[in-house]
């Protein structure tokens, strides 16, 4: 994966966005939920929550929840190499990146 380098997504952050994702899943979906859950990821990153949620977004797009969106080559590849895991798995997969 190719992130730019004046650009604060990495593998890292986007499997943080992918772990909201599939806590959004679980829940299914419920209205409002999403932005506390990228709210307190912008405490830790130097992304906004916006920023954070477009990224949700996008990964609801090549989930197919969501109309076809513009993502990025690396969400779409993170998605393919971990959406099939759980949140637990995919947390794990955190702390070795």
């Amino acid at each position: 994966m190719s992130y730019r380098i004046d650009s604060e997504w990495n593998a890292k952050n986007e499997l943080k966005c992918l772990v909201i994702f599939k806590k959004l899943e679980q829940e299914g979906f419920p209205r409002g939920r999403q932005m506390p859950y990228c709210r307190e990821m912008a405490q830790n990153t130097k992304l906004s929550a916006e920023n954070i949620s477009a990224k949700v977004g996008n990964f609801k797009s090549v989930a197919k929840i969501n109309n076809k969106s513009n993502a990025s080559i690396n969400t779409v590849e993170i998605y393919n190499n971990y959406g099939h895991l759980s949140t637990n798995q995919i947390e794990e997969a955190l702390k070795n990146a």
